[in-house]
């Protein structure tokens, strides 16, 4: 995808879908207590679902 507003489009889309499914299921005050980044994980989405191989990062204590 080049057009850097569909690409913008696409990264809001999925984030907010990601805030709203955290909301549902009761945390996402929590996660954002813990200094969660949703777009970070938005990017990962995009990636994974363009078929990239996503390395998995072992969590900072």
């Amino acid at each position: 995808m080049n057009d850097p507003t569909a690409e913008a489009a696409r990264l809001m889309k999925i984030a907010e879908a990601i805030v709203y499914e955290m909301d549902r299921q009761g945390v996402a005050d929590a996660v954002a207590d813990l200094g969660f980044n949703v777009m970070e994980l938005a990017k990962v989405v995009i990636r994974a679902a363009e078929r990239d191989v996503i390395p998995f990062r072992k969590p900072q204590p």
